[in-house]
């Protein structure tokens, strides 16, 4: 057991939570480890901080380093450890999942160490990491949460650091957490990412999206990926997405809304676009109050597939979703609840 005054001077470790947090409400933070040490010592200081004050605590890290820690948190009562791998193959999945933890303890604050963006993620990930990063701040800043993300010094470039500080109100070092100065609201973030979507190219299938249509339309992007490789058990999961984009256009949509498809650099990407605006960022991100028979439609999206960009410019919606290809799978998933590991290069900076 590393010593809970801290860990080694310099180090990201921290055991006794002595930050200036609010009582109530989200407290997040990030820690950037070094080694494989600094890894086990923070998880697991951070774990006994949380057992000490009486507080559940889910440790969600990646493939590689659920095996690393494992052996320490195993036998410990209150603690769950999930892979990040699958639980946040689309990282827009992952504020639905800490919410519904939450709720499973009412009354009691709950406590989360997870790594979202790790060496070995796929590049197109990076920015929905961030994205994800900054709604943390916006759908659970009410919430009796706990959340410290760990980010890797030696293997992540330089230049996360900037992104890490414009998305967590603390960081941790050295024991202490300390406000990020370069802490920026969600919604600036958000805006700082809203990035034009490359253009579909040319020869993408390309379907009028109409009630009367949905059958055809479905037989016709199912086609793309078969062609593709798809596994046919992602097929039914992207049948099912497309279904919903579609139905979601014609039921909020102000105008005629167009749906394509198409193969790029080991993915099935398909797209739905329209006339009309998704102001929300949380939509598809948080699920609706119980009973509702709305919003539930782009929180299933997400859950199917991979990755999902919602753009919104000149009053028009394109919602964009990618589905790996068997071939670029690390592992290859077999149905929506299964994630890939992918692999991690930063893109140019945001």
């Amino acid at each position: 057991m590393v010593n809970g005054a801290g860990g080694r001077p310099g180090s990201g470790t921290t055991g006794v939570d002595r930050s200036p947090f609010p009582e109530g409400g989200l407290r997040h933070d990030a820690l950037f480890y070094a080694d494989d040490r600094d890894y086990r010592a923070a998880v697991e200081e951070f774990v006994e901080a949380g057992r000490a004050a009486g507080e559940p605590v889910l440790v969600a890290v990646p493939t590689d380093r659920l095996r690393l820690v494992r052996p320490l948190l195993d036998p410990l009562d209150g603690v769950e450890l999930a892979d990040m791998a699958v639980i946040g193959r689309n990282p827009a999945t992952i504020v639905a999942t800490l919410r519904r933890l939450v709720h499973r303890f009412p009354g009691r604050r709950v406590r989360v160490v997870g790594e979202s963006l790790w060496p070995g993620r796929r590049p197109a990930a990076y920015r929905h990491c961030v994205e994800h990063e900054a709604i943390i701040n916006l759908g659970l800043a009410d919430q009796p949460l706990t959340a410290r993300c760990l980010f890797d010094r030696s293997r992540l470039p330089a230049g996360t650091v900037g992104d890490v500080a414009l998305t967590h109100p603390w960081l941790v070092s050295g024991g202490v957490a300390r406000p990020s100065v370069d802490y920026r609201p969600p919604m600036a973030v958000l805006r700082r990412l809203a990035r034009p979507l490359p253009p579909p190219p040319r020869g993408a299938l390309t379907e009028p999206v109409r009630p009367e249509g949905l059958a055809a339309l479905r037989a016709a992007v199912a086609a793309v990926a078969e062609t593709a490789g798809l596994a046919a058990e992602r097929v039914d999961d992207l049948r099912i997405a497309v279904t919903e984009l579609a139905s979601n256009a014609l039921s909020h949509g102000t105008g005629p809304a167009v749906a394509r498809c198409w193969v790029a650099a080991g993915e099935l990407v398909c797209e739905v676009s329209g006339p009309g605006e998704l102001a929300d960022p949380l939509a598809g991100r948080i699920p609706p109050p119980v009973g509702s028979v709305r919003g539930r439609g782009l929180l299933l999206v997400h859950r199917l597939c991979d990755l999902v960009d919602v753009h919104v410019a000149a009053g028009v919606t394109t919602v964009r979703l990618c589905l790996e290809l068997p071939a670029a799978r690390v592992p290859a998933p077999r149905s929506a609840a299964d994630a890939a590991q992918g692999g991690f290069v930063r893109p140019a900076p945001l």
